[in-house]
């Protein structure tokens, strides 16, 4: 009677615990990261006897739990990508929306229509006024840009540093959950504790949203996790902290590091995916070379607009002096520096302005400039001054091996823009030479308007005459000197000035050039500022102004578009790889409430073995008594 009532509490306690745990599933069907579990059973070791071995029941060898670690691998690097498509996406969209709203390219249409209008009536202030009004207008559009790239990166940063916080947060419970499985373990004779587990990798699946992240399950049961290129984030029990630093040679950028023995090492190169990843790519790919591309057109219209204005005069016969203002290159040192140096924009090769960033280091020799955009080094050797790229680097102080400098040439510039003037009549319209053909003249000489050639040139508005000689193949300076070949159209430079005298000219024919003065209704020089629209000077001479800022706005549009693509994709492979999951893991309702009818009648079939048991061993009872 023993060996039935045995074998029946057996059978009771077994779909006891099967029901239990049933029970357990559905209770959690909408707990996230929860594995359904399932109790294993064994037959209970039978009994010798003369005739061979009887059954004595069941056992519970363990309470399994349902899960793939290949298919939590899976969903994680699905979920980092996920969320690094994501979230680089929306970065992209905020710069696609600031440069893509049209304002900018109506501000500088405007501009230029305006300084049209003024052509057409160079002596009016009202026209001057609303010249200058637009250039104010153009000129703070292109700040207001710059601030918004700055609140941008500002943003960023606290984004980096709530992730890395996140990180942290994550990191330290996950340990705290290590030393808890590890604990259980040895309390239970090495039998998993599956809530537990769960628990574990939900912490993890949240950590993969933050960075990419690898695991080594360990034997004592702990889990350790790393991220990026191999750093540990938990090791057993113990978490090891992130913390966010400022870049060494930018103060203004917050870079990914870790501590140890007083030492800091940034990893912020390493960590390419999930939230983290999707910020630190985009500061370097998007944000910061578009802010770097409006500083670069705003330095190469600058200092064109500039260089032709100071070539003009205005209505007070005054030299124009630099219409706009902008800031100036970006140089940060390293503390430990023994040199110093400044950079320039090198004007007169502004064309050869990069969107680059630079570093710049000295091995004690020479110095080698690095390209941040594309990697391509260049090597300075000598003094200096050196010009590179658009730039003027100047040595100030003696250089020493080590020396290393981080050089910004248009991060800054247009954050400062802004007109110079105020005075409407300070627009420099006019040219500063007028040309003439003697009115005694007979012959069919023609002398061109004067170009300038040097605005510095002390005789610049000296009156000046080209008499011709008898033959009329040469001609005199002043009708004095040596005698000058002349061709008909050939370019003559004298006194900083160019003009071409093309024609027949007889002998004493003579072509004045002089001072422009009083000529409020010239508007050479303001031609000359107005075809700086159409003339090509970035990208060595090959782009315009508005050609450049048009291939900025494409260049993020496509760009956002593309990881607005790879947002799609990467949902549905991770829509994938969550079903993947669930369809071996998550609690299906109708199968656990065919189960608990399964255990249900199991239960009550063995609650029947230990009643006939009872009301067996109650009849030889009740025998043994007669």
């Amino acid at each position: 009677m023993a060996s039935i009532f045995n074998i029946g509490v057996s059978a009771l306690s077994a779909a006891q615990r099967q029901l239990g745990t049933t029970s357990h599933n559905i209770a959690n069907v909408n707990t996230d990261g929860y594995s359904r579990q399932r109790v294993e059973l064994n037959q209970a070791p039978p009994q010798a006897i003369s005739a061979g071995y009887v059954g004595n029941g069941v056992r519970i060898s363990e309470i399994s739990r349902v899960a793939d670690q290949f298919l939590i691998g899976q969903l994680r690097s699905a979920t980092a990508n996920e969320a690094k498509a994501s979230a680089y996406a929306d970065y992209a969209a905020q710069i696609d929306s600031l440069l893509g709203d049209g304002t900018a390219t109506a501000a500088l249409e405007g501009f230029f229509t305006a300084m049209h209008d003024a052509n057409g009536d160079p002596a009016s202030t009202a026209t001057r006024e609303v010249a200058l009004n637009s250039a104010r207008s153009f000129a703070n559009r292109f700040s207001d840009l710059d601030r918004r790239f700055g609140e941008i990166a500002r943003d960023l940063n606290g984004a980096i540093e709530s992730s890395a916080t996140r990180i942290n947060s994550l990191s330290g419970a996950i340990a705290d959950i290590n030393d808890q499985i590890m604990r259980a373990l040895g309390t239970s004779t090495g039998e998993p504790p599956n809530d537990l587990i769960d628990q574990r990798d939900r912490l993890v699946q949240d950590l993969s949203e933050l960075t990419g992240v690898t695991t080594i399950a360990q034997e004592n049961g702990a889990l350790n996790v790393f991220i990026g290129a191999g750093q540990a984030v938990v090791a057993d029990v113990t978490s090891i902290p992130l913390v966010t630093v400022p870049d060494p040679l930018d103060g203004t950028r917050l870079e990914i590091a870790t501590t140890s023995g007083g030492t800091t090492s940034i990893i912020s190169q390493s960590i390419t995916n999930g939230e983290l990843g999707a910020a630190l790519d985009f500061r370097d790919d998007v944000l910061e070379p578009s802010r770097n591309a409006i500083g670069r057109l705003a330095a190469t219209l600058a200092v064109t607009f500039n260089e032709q204005h100071r070539e003009g005069l205005d209505l007070n016969d005054a030299f124009g002096r630099d219409f706009f203002t902008i800031g100036t290159p970006n140089v940060s040192a390293d503390p430990s520096n023994t040199g110093s140096v400044t950079v320039a924009l090198d004007t007169a090769n502004i064309g050869s302005l990069t969107t680059a960033d630079y570093r710049l280091s000295h091995d004690g020799t020479d110095f080698t400039l690095l390209n941040l955009a594309d990697n391509t080094t260049q090597t300075l050797s000598g003094a200096g001054p050196f010009s590179v790229d658009g730039l003027t680097i100047t040595v100030t102080g003696a250089p020493a091996a080590g020396d290393v400098y981080l050089v910004q040439p248009t991060k800054s510039i247009a954050r400062n823009m802004s007109v110079a003037i105020t005075d409407p009549r300070e627009l420099a319209l006019a040219r500063p030479n007028r040309t003439s053909a003697d009115g005694a003249n007979i012959g069919s000489g023609t002398i061109s308007p004067a170009t300038v050639l040097d605005v510095a040139d002390a005789n610049l508005l000296t009156t000046t005459q080209l008499v011709f000689n008898d033959p009329p193949t040469t001609y005199q300076v002043n009708g004095a000197g040596p005698m000058i070949a002349y061709t008909s159209g050939a370019d003559i430079d004298i006194n900083g000035w160019r003009v071409q005298v093309s024609g027949t000219p007889e002998p004493g024919d003579t072509f004045t050039v002089a001072a422009n003065v009083g000529a409020a209704g010239d508007n050479g020089n303001g031609l000359a500022l107005s075809e700086l629209q159409l003339t090509k000077f970035l990208d060595g001479a090959s782009t315009t102004y508005q050609e450049s800022y048009s291939q900025l706005v494409g260049r993020v549009g496509s760009k956002t578009q593309e990881l607005q693509l790879s947002r799609d994709a990467m949902t549905v492979l991770r829509e994938n790889a969550q079903a993947s999951r669930d369809s071996l893991s998550a609690v299906n309702l109708d199968e656990e409430a065919a189960q608990l009818l399964r255990f249900q009648q199991a239960y009550t079939a063995a609650a029947q073995v230990i009643s006939i048991a009872n009301e067996t061993f109650a009849s030889l009872l009740a025998a043994v008594r007669r």
